[in-house]
């Protein structure tokens, strides 16, 4: 019987305004159709990703409860989210990242995190192959310097 797969690169998602063109997911996991909300190049990188049979991870300061659909749509592996004491944002995420990686043996080095604001500069810094979603003028700085890939903001769809 084949082995399950081990994936050797990780591929980190922000959820709220990267994967999604929105700023909040719904508590409810109730709101409009995904369909209507996909940021397009993200979704496509995440496809990509998930054909070359990278680990696929949303990251997410919504609750489980929330990401859940969205998660089980994608078919992701993993999703690191906030918890009672410990809140997905800055630098949490990049603690809970690292933690990930190093629970799964994963070397940071080839992985890849997509994110939108300053906020998530810490999952950006955690992984060699960060992408800058939009136009947060901190990113901006830390993608020209560091030589960092860059996608558009996602562009505003009336609901």
């Amino acid at each position: 019987m084949p082995s399950p797969r081990t994936p050797t690169v990780a591929a980190f998602f922000d959820v709220e305004g990267t994967l999604l063109a929105l700023p909040a997911l719904d508590p409810d996991g109730k709101g409009p159709p995904l369909g209507r909300l996909w940021h397009a190049p993200v979704l496509a990188a995440l496809h990509d990703h998930a054909a070359r049979g990278h680990l696929l991870v949303l990251v997410t300061p919504s609750p489980a409860g929330a990401v859940a659909p969205l998660a089980g749509h994608l078919g992701v592996d993993a999703v690191l989210c906030s918890r009672p004491r410990a809140p997905m944002r800055g630098q949490g995420k990049g603690y809970a990242a690292r933690a990930l990686l190093r629970e799964r043996a994963i070397l940071a080095a080839g992985c890849y995190a997509y994110a939108d604001e300053a906020a998530d500069l810490p999952l950006l810094a955690e992984v060699g192959n960060p992408v800058v979603v939009g136009d947060d003028p901190v990113l901006l700085r830390h993608a020209r310097r560091g030589n960092w890939a860059r996608l558009p903001a996602p562009v505003p769809r009336e609901m």
